[in-house]
């Protein structure tokens, strides 16, 4: 991920776990919360990276975000960025998928 704005401000980070509305990251992303990050990343199984606007955001044992933030929410994530994470989640758990 790096920073919006400052391409030079960017790190690797494994995720923990992925959703339609954001990515929980192993550990903290050393940006301030609050901040846009652009996030690449490509779901198991598949071939077409997502490239994604986040905001950084602390997750509930970060403390007051001194150390940054294990939580990015996506900002306004188009509709099939959103559909491949949906099926992606729904096939790792064991959900039925609709039909069509």
């Amino acid at each position: 991920m790096r920073v919006v704005g400052d391409a030079d401000r960017r790190v690797f980070r494994l995720a923990a776990a992925v959703g339609e509305d954001g990515i929980r990251l192993e550990r903290p992303a050393p940006f301030e919360l609050g901040r846009p990050v652009d996030v690449r990343f490509v779901l198991p199984d598949a071939t077409e990276v997502l490239s994604l606007r986040a905001e950084v955001a602390p997750a509930e044992d970060d403390g007051e975000g001194e150390h940054g933030g294990r939580e990015l929410t996506f900002v306004a994530a188009p509709s099939e960025a959103r559909q491949a994470i949906h099926r992606y989640v729904a096939a790792r758990l064991g959900l039925p998928t609709p039909l069509g």
